[in-house]
């Protein structure tokens, strides 16, 4: 650090060494030794203090009060120094020097500032850190050397369009046991140098050993990854908190994508969840049309493909592991930490043990081909975790904008409801806010007596002390600001993720497959031998979008409403299918609903969606999503079987299939439902729809409401979890909500008790709409029911409190005219 730019550093340390060493030597010229020449005895003492005082003895005090009090503030300073080499704070203090040590304290810190640039420099250059160059080679067939396989287990190998579901299915008799497979070849090596680390990927001529088909259920445990990291020798010992992370924990951590880009399952479920956020954020914001506007169903935005396969990604990795996928309200209902993150997930080792690194220590530099890749993910896994001002990246607009491919105005823009990126207009004003944050925090720590700033959270929780990660392009300005709040024992919770050989740190060369080829530094041990994740532009530009929005919201669960078993239907056709609620299936005659296996109603529900037909491939790609290859004839003629069983359906015409019409097309098989058989609710709705639009008297449009809204059954085919029936699903619900809207403001004048019953109906179909409870309060308090006017409130309250957001400003706005116009 230069003169110019810690002048209050350099004059602290001047007065530290002119006390320290330069009082004594000018007082000892001036008045000489403070020891007397002889031991005086007590008689001579006596004698003095009783004798006239000429002014000798007032002196002789005088100069022991300085001489002393020169002694103890060099105590304090020697206590000081020992404490900033141990790196930490001593206790108790020396008693009655409180204000003495405190000066120490400061003098000693501006001295550390001062001297530990310089001579963090020459150990860098007199002792380098050794260079791990990377090359991991496994031999062929090392499939036995990890554990051979037993007797009585086989081992087969994978050919070409082999999936673990397909194996299972041809040798153990059931596609379900593929996880029996996956267990006992988990991390097991593979020919080529592979590991197998990822159960959606093998490759052909794999060996995978099978298990005997009679293994008990017991044993089907959670799978574990049989190989261990080798242990790495030579380790610094500051590298020692950064040990690796068992392999047999991380195997299912790991995301690759279609790019080629490779992410940590964590961050696919920080940014799917930072979706559903944004969602529930706009789906609160609705306002139904006005009464002279139509109902339309319109669908939601689509996610950028980029959010859309993390997505996925994340909610496959539930069923992965067994598990149910949780539904949106779930995922949300998880709080955010209030605590700074104090690692990163950055990549994985060839054995598939996951790659941390602390936020903390002299800082990272990338070099190479896969550098500036990585510093995307880096950046976004940050942002990704600085909730509740977690944590901060401070970079330059024009470095912004290539890294993460939004142009510098338009961030600035977004970044300015978004306090964890800060946006500056030049390089030097990201230096300056990095320096400026660690001066402030290195004064705080002084003022408070604080040894770092994890003790000064725990002191001041209220205290914003985010960790500030500057991203920058290493050069001769850079070196010069940085190296020293850095390498630091402030521990100021300040770091850098530089672009360029940073010899101060670490610095991490990449190719282009994010590899790391060599590391020099402090985390060597931890980085050594990995593939670091990575993003491309556009991944890194979608997923920044979907975490700057100000808001931050958790759902909590709210009952849809729902209908009982279905009654008899009566209808011309002999089965009424209903999806708009609970799916079910009422067949004419049959007091009970027909109960139909999970993949008959879910081709069932698609079918309905699509009521001019959908192709074979397409039917076959929703019920199996991952197994195109499956055959869709079974399914559908299972399904047949159970209508016509259940409604007693003669078949005349033996060339046309029943209940579910095939014909072929220019795309091939097509399938549809006959309408001549099968009644749906969802095609009465939509001819709902268009006969409240095609009318424009007021009691005609009541009449077409009414039958809309007594076709307003929930949610689309509620309970049933499937991927695609998500973008269908809110757009009905909505339309739904806003039918009723619209007949209530219909009957709002000459029926006001129905008008109510609509809009609760309308309320419990789309809790988070707060246009539904205005219209509620305002409706209770024409009524005269003020005290269910401050409940719905209240309830309106409780759902945001749940969700963790306040009401807007416009909501708060009108509550308050409406409640003052009602006193």
């Amino acid at each position: 650090m230069t003169l110019s730019r810690l002048p209050r550093a350099l004059a602290a340390t001047i007065v530290l060494i002119g006390t320290v060493v330069g009082f004594p030597i000018v007082f000892y010229q001036l008045t000489g030794s403070p020891l007397p020449d002889h031991i005086p005895n007590l008689q001579e003492v006596l004698d003095r203090l009783t004798a006239r005082d000429d002014g000798t003895l007032f002196i002789a005090v005088l100069e022991f009060l300085a001489w002393g009090a020169w002694a103890l503030f060099t105590v304090s300073v020697i206590v000081e120094i020992g404490a900033r080499v141990a790196g930490r704070r001593v206790e108790p203090r020396i008693p009655g020097l409180r204000m003495l040590q405190r000066l120490a304290a400061y003098l000693v810190a501006s001295v550390s500032l001062v001297a530990v640039a310089p001579a963090a420099m020459a150990a860098v250059d007199a002792a380098p850190p050794p260079v791990v160059a990377m090359a991991p080679v496994h031999a062929l067939g090392e499939v036995a050397a990890d554990k051979p396989a037993p007797a009585h287990e086989q081992v087969y190998s994978v050919r070409q369009g082999d999936s673990l579901w397909k194996i299972a299915d041809r040798k153990l008799g059931s596609p379900d046991r593929w996880r029996k497979i996956w267990k006992i070849n988990a991390g097991s090596a593979q020919p080529g140098g592979h590991r197998f680390i990822n159960p959606g990927v093998i490759r052909p001529g794999w060996k995978l050993r099978l298990p005997e088909q009679t293994r008990k259920a017991e044993q089907e445990e959670t799978p574990t990854v049989r190989s261990t990291p080798e242990p790495i020798r030579n380790v610094a010992p500051a590298a020692t908190s950064l040990m690796r992370k068992p392999a047999e924990q991380e195997h299912h951590s790991v995301v690759e994508l279609s790019s080629g880009s490779l992410v940590a399952l964590g961050y696919a479920a920080g940014i799917s969840t930072a979706y559903l956020s944004n969602r529930l954020r706009r789906r609160r914001r609705h306002i139904p049309p006005s009464i002279s506007e139509p109902v339309e169903i319109t669908p939601e935005p689509k996610p950028d493909p980029a959010v859309e396969e993390l997505r996925r990604a994340h909610l496959q990795s539930f069923t992965e592991r067994g598990e149910q996928p949780p539904s949106d309200a779930e995922l949300l209902q998880e709080a955010h930490s209030i605590d700074a993150p104090e690692k990163l997930p950055v990549g994985r080792h060839a054995d598939g043990s996951a790659v941390e690194i602390g936020l903390d220590g002299p800082g990272l530099g990338l070099t190479g081909d896969g550098a500036y890749d990585v510093a995307r993910y880096l950046i976004l896994e940050v942002l990704r975790q600085s909730s509740n001002f977690r944590a901060e990246v401070v970079v330059s607009g024009e470095l912004a904008e290539r890294l993460l491919g939004i142009p510098a105005d338009e961030l600035c823009r977004l970044a300015a409801s978004f306090p964890a990126l800060v946006i500056t207009n030049t390089a030097d004003g990201a230096l300056k806010h990095f320096e400026q944050t660690f001066f402030t925090r290195t004064r705080m720590l002084l003022e408070r007596e604080a040894s770092d700033i994890e003790e000064l959270r725990d002191r001041d929780p209220g205290e914003v002390l985010p960790t500030v990660v500057l991203v920058a392009e290493v050069d001769d300005e850079v070196f010069d600001r940085v190296s020293a709040p850095l390498i630091s024992r402030a521990t100021a919770g300040v770091v850098a993720l530089l672009l360029g050989e940073w010899p101060s740190g670490t610095t991490c060369e990449l190719n282009d497959d994010h590899h790391v080829v060599q590391v020099t530094g402090r985390l060597t041990a931890a980085i050594a031998d990995a593939q670091l994740f990575h993003l491309t532009e556009h991944e890194a530009a979608a997923h920044l979008k979907e975490l700057l929005p100000e808001e931050e919201v958790h759902a909590s669960e709210e009952p849809s409403p729902s209908r009982s078993a279905a009654a008899s239907w009566d209808g011309p056709q002999l089965v009424r299918l209903s999806i708009l609620g609970p799916p079910t299936v009422a067949v004419s005659g049959r007091a009970e609903p027909l109960e139909l296996g999970w993949l008959q109603l879910n081709a069932l529900v698609y079918l309905a969606l699509h009521r001019d037909g959908v192709t074979r491939d397409r039917l076959t790609t929703a019920l199996w999503p991952d197994d195109t290859g499956k055959d869709v004839h079974n399914t559908l003629r299972h399904l047949r079987n159970a209508l016509v069983t259940a409604s007693g359906y003669e078949n005349r015409d033996r060339k046309r299939a029943p209940f579910i019409n095939a014909s072929t097309t220019q795309e091939g098989a097509t399938y549809r439902i006959d309408p001549a058989l099968v009644s749906v609710d969802l095609w009465d709705y939509q001819a709902a729809l268009d006969e409240v639009r095609a009318v424009s008297d007021p009691t005609a449009k009541l009449t077409a409401l009414t039958k809309a809204a007594e076709l307003c059954g929930g949610e689309l085919a509620q309970g049933l979890e499937t991927e695609w029936i998500e973008e269908h699903r809110y757009p009905l619900t909505r339309s739904q909500a806003d039918v009723l809207t619209h007949l209530a403001e219909h009957r709002a004048k000459k029926d006001p008790e129905q008008a109510l019953e609509a809009l609760e109906r309308a309320r419990a179909l789309d809790p988070d709409a707060e246009e539904t409870y205005l219209r509620i309060t305002r409706l209770q308090l024409c009524l005269k029911r003020r005290d269910e006017a401050h409940r719905t409130v209240e309830l309106l309250r409780q759902r945001l409190s749940g969700l963790g957001v306040p009401l807007s400003a416009r909501t708060e706005k009108i509550l308050s005219t409406l409640f003052a116009q009602k006193t």
